[in-house]
């Protein structure tokens, strides 16, 4: 379920705005990332996306898009969902590899095109360069068979593992396996995984595991510590921090005098709260603990240093 959760959050989206384009004939960035409660840029990401799966799309205003002249998606054999499913796997087709974004590139003409051949419309997928995923067949079979793997990783070293999904975060494709018996999981990205071994051993799935696995907000969430943030947004920040969630288990303490709010988070990884953090200074401050504050504090003058 929460898996199904995570992917229709894109597709809802998709969906909405091929509808929009369609009935309306135009959409907006602002109202799209008001509507849907996210920045303008993912909302731009998103129009990007349904241009790259081909179905055209161009800019009338600033900020404001429609479907180029004569294009409509009821000439086409799909469905808005199905045309919206499309275009989301065009973006993970893409990112792994040369032979997946071949594959698709078939899969898109089929869907596209007509019987005959004749529909006036083309899809083309831009080529991938980055690296091909020969693991992925093995690797998915060791899941569905609960079967332990050796790998060869990129920086030569060889790991015993217990795989348990296949997670697709942020562009990347990533294995997400146990080593031993251990609580937490490691995350392996599988562009850099050299070769895969599969053994006989089977081992038991860690249902538990695997249930927060599929509850991770990102590929940072599985150790098993569990540390306690607090956050103070400014007020020109806080309109957003309380529309919404943008760390695990994010809920508002106090509002302060100053417009200003106390924010508190659950966290298993620095990583999962240090490229929010990052995004929005100067509007937002850890208060605790200490070594995150200190983590960002060097982090941003480092930054500041190479810049001078």
């Amino acid at each position: 379920m929460a898996k199904n959760k995570d992917y229709s959050k894109k597709l809802f989206r998709l969906v909405r705005i091929l509808n929009q384009l369609e009935s309306d004939g135009q959409v907006t960035t602002r109202e799209l990332a008001d509507d849907f409660n996210v920045t303008i840029r993912t909302a731009q990401r998103d129009i990007e996306l349904i241009n790259m799966a081909q179905f055209p799309v161009m800019p009338t205003a600033k900020g404001a898009y429609s479907f180029t002249p004569g294009f409509s998606l009821k000439r086409l054999p799909l469905t808005n969902e199905e045309a919206s499913l499309l275009a989301f796997l065009c973006e993970v087709a893409q990112s792994m590899g040369p032979a997946f974004a071949k594959s698709f590139r078939s899969l898109l003409a089929k869907a596209t095109l007509s019987a005959d051949g004749s529909s006036p419309f083309h899809a083309i997928v831009p080529v991938t360069s980055k690296r091909d995923l020969p693991a992925v067949a093995d690797l998915k079979a060791a899941v569905e068979e609960n079967r332990e793997v050796e790998i060869r990783y990129l920086n030569g070293r060889t790991y015993r593992l217990q795989p348990l999904k296949i997670v697709h975060s942020e562009g990347f494709w990533y294995l997400a396996a146990r080593i031993g018996n251990k609580s937490g999981y490691t995350t392996f990205r599988l562009d850099r995984i050299e070769s895969v071994q599969p053994t006989p051993a089977r081992f038991k799935p860690p249902h538990a595991l695997i249930k927060r696995l599929g509850q991770a907000t990102s590929i940072w969430s599985g150790r098993e510590q569990d540390v306690r943030v607090v956050l103070r947004v400014d007020e020109d920040a806080a309109e957003y921090f309380e529309s919404a969630s943008f760390f695990p288990q994010q809920k508002k303490l106090k509002a302060l005098r100053d417009g200003s709010l106390l924010l508190e988070a659950r966290i298993t990884h620095f990583m999962q709260a240090i490229p929010v953090i990052q995004r929005w200074i100067p509007h937002i401050h850890v208060v605790q603990p200490k070594t995150l504050r200190d983590r960002v504090r060097k982090a941003v003058r480092g930054y500041l240093k190479e810049q001078a």
